[in-house]
């Protein structure tokens, strides 16, 4: 693992987080576990390649410190929400300094796989049960479901989406970073979306991308 998160061209941060979360344990296909490219899962579903994973770590990066609140929408594997919960550190032991990670999926298959993953590999992530979960939920609408408050530091979408979700975008916090694949003319375009103090939005368009739909 370590070998093939070296040779990413991303931030020693990004690398040092991904190196406490080993891909191989999230693969279905063991196989693909070590090698840059998207791997299946099940009911259609993936894991992303490792510089997907990177790069949306990456574009967090200003806002993955312990103590922040991240919603990880698109869970799938909970690879990267795993690797969320890092960087967080929602383990810590002072409440202060200790992160909160939610993770969201409507595949339930999905759900009772990456749980499943983290409670035998990494169970120190569920230290505190409240600061970290993956649950069943559509993640349009936010979490908790249709909450119109400002709620996260960050927000990840891993599925293509034709529009920024009102929720989702009502629930990121003022400073807060949204990452997601956004539809952009014809293709998906992996975007930051900034809130800043004032709660103005700025928009920035990095490479195209293709993600499973978000349902």
């Amino acid at each position: 693992m370590n070998q093939l998160v070296n040779s990413l061209q991303t931030t020693k941060f990004v690398k040092e987080t991904m190196n406490k979360i080993d891909r191989y344990n999230f693969c279905v296909n063991k196989q693909e576990s070590y090698i840059d490219k998207a791997s299946s899962l099940f009911s259609g579903q993936t894991i992303s390649a490792p510089h997907m994973h990177a790069k949306a770590l990456e574009y967090l990066e200003p806002v993955l410190k312990p103590g922040s609140h991240i919603l990880d929408i698109g869970s799938g594997s909970g690879y990267l929400t795993a690797c969320f919960g890092e960087a967080v550190k929602v383990y810590h032991k002072d409440i202060y300094s200790r992160g909160k990670v939610i993770g969201i999926d409507v595949v339930p298959e999905l759900i009772n796989y990456s749980n499943n993953v983290i409670n035998n590999y990494h169970n120190y992530l569920h230290d505190y049960k409240r600061n970290f979960k993956i649950v069943l939920k559509d993640g349009k609408l936010g979490y908790p479901s249709k909450i119109n408050k400002e709620i996260y530091d960050g927000i990840h979408i891993g599925a293509a989406s034709d529009t920024i979700p009102y929720y989702v975008l009502q629930q990121l916090k003022k400073g807060g970073i949204l990452v997601l694949p956004l539809k952009i003319g014809n293709n998906h375009v992996f975007t930051i979306v900034t809130k800043d103090l004032d709660g103005n939005l700025s928009i920035e368009l990095k490479g195209s991308v293709r993600y499973v739909p978000l349902v």
